[in-house]
């Protein structure tokens, strides 16, 4: 039997062998995992991120992706392209700049991250340029067919964002079963647009639900207010997307929700992070944290030798639920149907519930410390046992020094191990040498006991200058800053260490030995000693004169065209504030070029920017203490004018300007004569709103382009009304839209042979305001509200036909009036060709009336847009015929059906003693194999001369006037009685 002292002894040895073997398998193991890690260590890694770090998905983004890359001690620097805010064309020139410049003169990337649509649009744009060898890792994108595009590319890989709207729209469907209508608030940026294309696609699954699209950039956010308040419980408010207005105005996420939380009758559900809580209700959103990190997870396969080109497309999107309760509350929506595994924010916790951990982790800690109480009892008790047969252990002690003994060799062994350590550790300093040298920086320390400062030799370096390294540290910075930055240095170190710094951060600068400046970055913290007290501070001089250089250079881009070199619209806009705030009087002017497209059309966009250069060079040549010019963007310029008291500058400097522009603009030999169009406003008098005075501005601009253009006019206050009345039909018109607010009536069409009715003309009109078509349709295309109310019409002229055809009529074609701008519409024909296979209505009856005008718009899109047309049966009307100056040229080429004549045509050739013109005109057009309607038609002595002259159809007050649906029925196989031509 062992005696007890001896087994004391041999249990402790065992346990601390124990330890030491444990010790060495950790370090063998920490070995092997700095091994793997450091095939990738010292990697950089580039992410290009479309919006700003405040943005609310973005944080998330770059958690994903820094826990991913710090674990393989790869290097990652971020850029923000900002384009919720700067989405502009210029901007993204300035950021291409900057971005170019940062690569030409630091680090080279192994590999490139892009998240959402716009960075990896400007990646796939400026791949050749900027990272022509470089691999592409693209996430969070919304445009399927962006993303299709980046991944044919061999250098490019990556995964979409699809926003689960299915899965919101189901649960809407559950939380609000009284939902007779689903709406997307989308805006005009690419996410947007990408939003709005998966919100289409989701409403396909759910034809109950009539899908509403609500633009924010279609509209001002004050009448988007208005719109949001009407909206009540039989509509889904899904929020997708909602930037900017269509002034360009900008609202940050934060204001967003603020937003919708003061104007949204109805929980507003959310498929993407950020909101809930702040006004947003919730749904089923994207998890950006585990999106980001699967990225990164790719880019390190990248980075480990795999092919990009074999990696396939992620089109797996992580989710998660998470609702406002407070809304839940609000709403009284049942909390049965909530998902059980859904984030409930605002929910308060009974504090039972709160504490249960800590309550139970009490409880636990008593119960172990009971235990312990009742083992150290019988342990006692077995040591009192032990010490009685302590006098019989020698032998076990004995045993024990023999494996002491032959332990030496395992600690010799150990010992050989931190010999190994020690080298490692020299090799880092070595390292940590070279990376201070890598990264021009250098390393100090400061003693706050005895004010004593040292400075490693690499700062010299930095300064380019000899001074001391060790001294008293007021002594040392007299010799490298001026005394206001001392002051900022020394009062940096007092926030730090008594008023909550993070730590010191401060920015100086200094002279070199030839006088030149250059900029440090001085960094530094502490270590906390006993009590709390600190010391010692520790800390680098980074050299940042290349960095300020650039900051100045791109401070530079911020505030000035990168074209003209002129001020820009930001540098502009803070000019005239500080004029306003300062009480002065003067002038805001706003020109564009008249005509100037036609300059980039026929001579080409390089000749037109030369042209723009020019026209800088002569604003900068009138420009001093009183006159600013500025580009506002493409070719409209803007001037301020300021006036000194008691003087008038205004009609002065439009002199100068206007003797500025008579001389011709010489461009490689080809002279060009420029005309403009200006609007005049006055501050204060017109205004001492910054935005007012440029709407003035622009209102009185459009007026002289309305007018003829090569002019110059003053705003007046009659101008704000007309722009307010323009205001009050477009939310007339957006209200029709949103309420069923507009009306069909047909005008039929007469065969002048047999007095039958041949077909009809669909006309719009509003059921509850007596607008002219001619006033509220040019709206409806300036504002893009056509595109929608062209679909209705097309929409409710194919049920009509339809309905009729159910009611025993025979089918008979009507028309569809087409306007130009419609042409945006690019999926209008699958609209027409889908609700004609669900009425059952061949597209023969459908004719497409268009005019003149709309070849002007696009010639090619045109053309492609009517042999779309007539490849899928529908006719083609030319309405209008004779207003234009190139009407018969067009009909030999443009694939028309039928020709309208326009009534001012009838009207004045028909009045004529000789029939010549008519004659000629209807013989060409059946010459070409068309038929002929004449429009307008309110007397039979017009009617017996188209019939001699052969026309084919008449519509007009003749026969009948437009009418409803309900009288189109009374006399739709009506045939009236013709007159015969000798009559």
């Amino acid at each position: 039997m062992d005696r007890p002292g001896n087994w004391i002894t041999s249990r402790f040895i065992k346990i601390c062998l124990l330890i030491m073997i444990t010790g060495g398998l950790f370090v063998g193991s920490a070995k092997h995992t700095y091994a793997a890690q450091n095939e990738l260590s010292g990697k950089h890694v580039l992410f290009i991120s479309s919006y700003s770090e405040s943005f609310v998905t973005v944080p998330d983004q770059i958690k994903g992706l820094r826990e991913v890359f710090t674990a393989n001690q790869i290097l990652m620097e971020i850029e923000y392209m900002d384009t919720k805010r700067f989405s502009n064309q210029e901007n993204i020139s300035y950021f291409y700049e900057s971005l170019n410049y940062k690569l030409n003169t630091g680090v080279k990337y192994d590999l490139l991250l892009v998240a959402d649509d716009a960075a990896l649009q400007f990646a796939i744009d400026y791949q050749e340029d900027l990272f022509p060898e470089i691999p592409i890792v693209f996430f969070a994108i919304n445009d399927k067919e962006r993303a299709a595009l980046a991944d044919a590319n061999p250098l490019m890989a990556g995964s979409i964002e699809e926003t689960s709207l299915e899965e919101n729209i189901e649960i809407a469907m559950e939380l609000q079963p009284e939902a007779t209508k689903v709406a997307a608030i989308v805006d005009g940026t690419l996410t947007g647009q990408g939003d709005r294309k998966q919100f289409e696609k989701a409403c396909a699954s759910f034809p109950q639900l009539e899908p509403v699209i609500l633009n924010v950039s279609m509209t001002s956010f004050d009448d988007f207010a208005l719109m949001l308040e009407q909206i009540d419980r039989s509509t889904i408010l899904l929020f997708l997307s909602m930037n900017q207005d269509n002034s360009g105005q900008y609202l940050e996420l934060r204001d967003q929700f603020a937003f919708m939380q003061k104007h949204a009758k109805v929980p507003p559900f959310r498929a993407s992070v950020g909101g809930v809580g702040e006004g947003l209700f919730g749904g089923k959103m994207i998890s950006y944290e585990e999106m980001a990190s699967v990225a990164a997870n790719t880019a390190i396969e990248v980075m480990n030798g795999k092919e990009i080109n074999t990696i396939p497309m992620i089109t797996e999107t992580p989710y998660y639920y998470m609702f406002d309760y407070n809304l839940i509350q609000k709403y009284g929506i049942d909390e049965s149907k909530i998902p059980e595994e859904a984030i409930l924010i605002n929910k308060k916790v009974h504090p039972l519930e709160k504490y249960r951990l800590y309550i139970f982790g009490a409880l636990g800690i008593m119960t172990v410390l009971s235990l312990f109480v009742l083992v150290l009892m019988f342990e006692n008790k077995k040591l009192k046992r032990m010490q009685r047969d302590l006098s019989t252990s020698h032998d076990e002690l004995t045993s024990t020094y023999e494996e002491l003994t032959a332990s030496e060799e395992e600690l010799k062994e150990q010992y050989e191990a931190v010999e190994l350590n020690s080298q490692k550790v020299n090799e880092l300093y070595k390292k940590y040498e070279l990376a201070i040298k890598g990264t021009n920086s250098a390393v100090w320390e400061l003693n706050l006991e005895t004010e004593q400062v040292e400075i490693s030799e690499s700062f010299l370096d930095i300064v380019g200058r000899e001074i001391v390294l060790r001294g008293n540290v007021y002594e040392i910075l007299k010799t490298l800053v001026d005394e206001e930055y001392r002051e900022k240095i020394i009062q940096d170190i007092r926030n730090y260490l008594y008023h909550g710094q993070e730590e010191i951060y401060i920015e100086a600068p200094t002279l070199d030995r030839e006088g030149h400046t250059r900029w440090i970055l001085i960094r530094g913290k502490s270590f906390e000693e006993s009590e709390d007290k600190v010391n010692m501070i520790f800390g680098i001089f980074l050299d940042i004169t290349i960095s300020k250089k650039r900051e100045e250079y791109i401070d530079y881009l911020a505030y000035h065209d990168y074209l003209t070199g002129l001020p820009n619209r930001v540098r502009f806009m803070t000019k005239l504030q500080e004029q306003l705030d300062s009480g002065a009087k003067g002038a805001v002017l706003l020109f564009d070029i008249d005509d100037f497209k036609s300059v980039n059309d026929t001579l080409g966009h390089v000749y037109g920017d030369e042209l723009l250069k020019q026209i800088a060079d002569r604003l900068r040549s009138l420009s001093d203490h009183h006159l600013l010019a500025a580009r506002l963007g493409g070719d409209e310029f803007l001037i301020l004018i300021s006036e000194e008291e008691g003087t008038s500058l205004v009609e002065n400097y439009m002199e100068r300007l206007r003797i500025c522009f008579e001389a011709c603009f010489d461009i490689d030999g080809m002279e060009n004569y420029i005309h403009y169009s200006m609007g005049i406003t006055r501050f204060p008098e017109d205004s001492k709103d910054i935005n007012q005075l440029i709407m003035n501005a622009d209102t009185a601009m459009y007026e002289v382009k309305h007018n003829g253009k090569n002019n110059c006019v003053y705003y007046h206050a009659d101008m704000k009304k007309q722009v307010q009345t323009k205001k009050e039909i477009e939310y007339i018109l957006r209200q029709a839209v949103m309420e069923d607010g507009f009306k069909l009536v047909y005008q039929p069409q007469v065969d002048v042979k047999t007095g039958e009715i041949s077909g009809y003309e669909a006309l719009l009109r509003m059921k509850h305001h007596k607008i002219s078509p001619a006033i509220f349709i040019p709206i409806a295309e300036e504002t893009g509200q056509i595109l929608e109310i062209g679909r209705w019409v097309a929409k409710t002229v194919i049920r009509q036909i339809a309905e009729w055809k159910e009611m025993g009529f025979s089918e008979k074609p009507v028309g569809i009036n087409y306007s130009s701008k419609q042409l945006r519409d690019r999926d209008y024909i699958s609209f027409l060709c889908q609700h004609l296979q669900e009425n059952g209505i061949s597209s023969n009856y459908i004719e497409i009336e268009i005019t003149e005008g709309i070849l002007l718009e696009n010639n090619l899109q045109t053309m492609e847009f009517l042999n779309q047309l007539k490849s899928h049966g529908f006719r083609i009307a030319l309405d209008d015929f004779g207003t234009g100056y190139s009407s018969l040229n067009y009909l030999t080429y443009i694939p028309v059906d039928t020709v309208k004549l326009d009534k001012s045509i009838n009207d004045k050739f028909l009045n004529l003693e000789d029939s010549t013109v008519i004659n000629s005109l209807i013989q060409l057009v059946h010459s070409l194999q068309l038929s002929i309607v004449a429009e307008g038609i309110e007397e039979w002595d017009k009617f017996k001369r188209l019939q001699i002259s052969g026309c084919d159809t008449i519509q007009g007050y003749l026969f009948c006037k437009p009418l409803e649906k309900e009288e189109v029925e009374l006399i739709y196989n009506k045939k009236y009685e013709i007159p015969n031509s000798t009559e």
